[in-house]
């Protein structure tokens, strides 16, 4: 976010080799004895998260102390890494025992939707489109316009209520066969392109 804070669980210190108050590590990542790494000297770290830590975008830096004083690199975008909640973790709160389940609701990027009413229900194919470029950016986006806190970014519930009419979500829905303002429901075909 704009304001990251320590104390609301959005800047993030993690000394080497411990654990920051909020869970994360940083641990030196290991090489094989007699292997050089590539590229020449370089420190290469492995960087974890707690299951609960808000989800976005992170910017990463690192500070080096050493004899001769202190030195703090820049932020560069390069560097930035998206955090999402993680399905294969049993400790993360929307975990998924079944591998089918993990390819069926996460991996899968198409699929069925079913509409109509109790009486008549069709369906038909869906894009849900979750890994095309922009579809990250433009969720992130939609919680920022609804003025979701960050801190409270951790929680699937919260993130997953964004609905349009109270907090500026997406879409309005609208069946009454006057669609001059915006789009007839039954053109989308996919996600991406409502996104």
């Amino acid at each position: 976010g704009s304001n990251p804070q320590v104390a609301k669980g959005t800047h993030v210190l993690i000394p080497l080799g411990q654990t920051s108050p909020t869970g994360w590590t940083a641990e030196e990542e290991e090489i094989e004895e007699g292997a050089e790494r590539p590229g020449g000297p370089a420190l290469d770290l492995c960087l974890t998260a707690p299951p609960d830590a808000p989800i976005g975008r992170y910017r990463l830096s690192i500070k080096t102390r050493t004899g001769a004083g202190e030195y703090a690199a820049p932020f560069e975008d390069t560097n930035d890494f998206f955090l999402l909640f993680n399905p294969w973790c049993p400790d993360d709160h929307v975990y998924m025992e079944k591998t089918s389940d993990l390819n069926e609701y996460v991996l899968n990027e198409s699929g069925r939707i079913f509409y109509g009413t109790e009486d008549q229900i069709a369906e038909r194919s869906w894009n849900y489109g979750q890994f095309d470029a922009g579809v990250l950016e433009a969720c992130l986006y939609i919680l920022d316009r609804r003025g979701m806190p960050h801190s409270a970014r951790g929680d699937p519930v919260m993130v997953s209520r964004v609905n349009s009419l109270d907090d500026n979500g997406v879409l309005v829905g609208n069946w009454t066969g006057d669609y001059a303002q915006g789009t007839n429901p039954s053109a989308w075909a996919g996600s991406v392109d409502i996104l």
